[in-house]
């Protein structure tokens, strides 16, 4: 795995990230890496505000490497909030030997220091997928989820065809699909592409009063990169860190002409 620097500048970390937001000040944002083990990679940043956002990476570009943090700049809210970023190397989507629960560890941990008042988790394909796991292993108040996965199992959705190469690896399935571990305390934004080749996985999520569900058109799996070219990304990122729901409904409407998908009670 790369070393990642223990004080990176704010458009500095991975190339993913840099895609995602790319730089626009030199202001600095310290990222201290935490843990770094064959199963699990951590880092956080410390921010002045009484939020926690707990960031999720997806699968990453380079599969002989973990994935690195990503949405640093727009999940700390310019350094203001305090980040937790959460990478697994092995792309399991949570279901590695005990991964789940040293992953509440590391949260629980970090939210004591904090002294969190409100829980953010977010992610983008497997770290959206992630982000909708969380909130069934840690108090979490608002999920943001660009483009997850409901499931990768073959039984759940036999018409997947993406990311082969990680899900075959996975012998044993502690996480089915993540329908199954949704809270009813937690109020859930999921935004897909409008592309064929989401519909397995955007035809399959539920429709519950707590899931708002939008599609983009002319959308597939770079929700944040297009989001990104609306020049709205730190937009909806800020919208759902500060749980105002109405105003993302229409900033997403706006800029980005998302269908807001019918809500079931």
């Amino acid at each position: 795995m790369k070393p990642v620097p223990l004080l990176c500048k704010i458009f500095d970390g991975t190339k993913r990230e840099d895609a995602l937001e790319g730089p626009s000040n030199p202001k600095e944002l310290a990222i201290s890496p935490q843990l770094n083990s064959n199963e699990l990679v951590t880092w956080i940043h410390r921010g002045p505000s009484d939020k926690l956002v707990i960031c999720f990476s997806g699968i990453g570009k380079k599969a002989d490497s973990c994935p690195g943090y990503e949405f640093a700049r727009t999940a700390s809210g310019d350094g203001q909030h305090n980040v937790l970023f959460i990478a697994d190397p092995n792309r399991t989507w949570l279901n590695g030997p005990g991964l789940l629960g040293r992953i509440r560890d590391e949260i629980d941990g970090f939210k004591a220091r904090c002294e969190a008042s409100r829980v953010i988790a977010m992610g983008h394909s497997m770290g959206g997928f992630s982000a909708l796991v969380a909130p069934s292993i840690t108090r979490v108040h608002e999920v943001l989820a660009f483009a997850p996965q409901i499931s990768v199992h073959p039984e759940i959705v036999p018409d997947e065809s993406r990311w082969p190469i990680f899900r075959e690896r996975i012998k044993l399935f502690e996480i089915v699909t993540a329908e199954d571990y949704l809270q009813d305390d937690t109020n859930y934004t999921v935004i897909h592409g409008r592309h064929r080749l989401e519909a397995p996985q955007r035809e399959r999520f539920p429709r519950q009063k707590n899931l708002r569900h939008y599609v983009m058109p002319l959308t597939h799996h770079n929700v944040p990169q297009r989001l990104k070219s609306k020049k709205c990304l730190s937009k909806v990122i800020d919208c759902a860190i500060e749980g105002r729901p109405r105003k993302l409904r229409l900033l997403l409407k706006d800029k980005a002409r998302a269908i807001l998908l019918a809500q079931h009670s």
